[in-house]
């Protein structure tokens, strides 16, 4: 009941015993070859993984640290704008506090009140010596 085309294991067993053992032998290389490569391949699988774990807590990690750097740059700007707001208004300030505390019209009139003092002394003086 053996078809011609598929040889038996007993005839090939038969026909040439170490035929069997070289091809098993280099069967069984090719086996553990193939495992080998597929552990290393494995293995890079692995190490690609936790790299990209990696790099995408890093990323995350750069991403949030802009997102600060912009917020911050924002908190910058409207920093300086309300110093200079507040610069700008103590400068109002200081030229109204100077307009108040010096007026115009105490030191004219104390100009005229010394000048007109020594203007009646010094022609009292004048007619009492001549």
């Amino acid at each position: 009941m053996e078809s011609p085309e598929q040889p038996s294991l007993k005839a090939a067993s038969a026909a040439n015993p170490s035929d069997f053992d070289t091809e098993f032998t280099a069967a069984l290389e090719d086996a553990d070859t193939t495992l080998a490569q597929i552990r290393a391949r494995y293995q890079e699988i692995k190490t690609a993984q936790a790299e990209k774990a990696t790099l995408e807590r890093t990323l995350a990690e750069l991403k949030n640290d802009l997102a600060q750097k912009e917020q911050l740059e924002q908190n910058i700007a409207e920093l300086q704008t309300e110093l200079e707001q507040v610069q700008e208004q103590i400068h109002t300030l200081a030229i109204t506090l100077e307009s108040q505390l010096w007026k115009w019209q105490e030191p004219f009139w104390q100009f005229i009140r010394y000048f007109g003092l020594g203007f009646a002394a010094a022609t009292l003086l004048h007619k009492l010596t001549s």
